[in-house]
């Protein structure tokens, strides 16, 4: 008699556990939908060389490191099935010492691409931009993210 009572009060505990969410995994179930419903992913930047081919959206000698006087490029690329979806982008130079926001410029861009690539150069006016530092660049379509990376200017 004890053994059918014990087995019963096990019973009922499972069944209680189980309905009460207890013995089940749903609340990280409910956390992964959450994450895919926060949106897109950020695209991640590339850097390296300036690839001359109008058609080719990867830089050449892709690196995080750059001289003082050197150009390099920039290339991004949205994720599967996203588009620009305006005709401009905002791109923020920050000097990671301090998350100092350096300079923001406004690139026009084609709505319905999903692509960009952006040569920079010292010849450009940038306000401490080739001093070297550990740089970050964010592009924004308004409030939205699209991208970022992080770059390294040395001597």
């Amino acid at each position: 008699m004890k053994k059918v009572w014990i087995l019963g009060v096990c019973a009922v505990l499972l069944i209680t556990g189980s309905g009460c969410g207890l013995l089940t995994n749903k609340e990280s179930t409910e956390a992964d939908a959450a994450k895919e419903a926060k949106g897109p992913k950020v695209a991640k930047i590339e850097f390296g060389d300036y690839p001359q081919d109008e058609g080719n959206f990867k830089v050449l000698n892709k690196r995080k490191h750059f001289g003082k006087d050197e150009n390099f490029a920039l290339v991004f690329r949205l994720p599967k099935g996203k588009q620009f979806d305006t005709t401009r982008l905002k791109f923020q130079i920050i000097n990671k010492k301090g998350d100092r926001v350096l300079q923001e410029i406004i690139q026009e861009v084609e709505p319905d691409s999903s692509k960009y690539k952006w040569e920079f150069s010292s010849d450009f006016d940038f306000h401490g931009f080739y001093e070297t530092g550990d740089y970050q660049i964010k592009v924004w379509r308004g409030k939205d993210l699209l991208a970022e990376g992080d770059f390294i200017i040395t001597e």
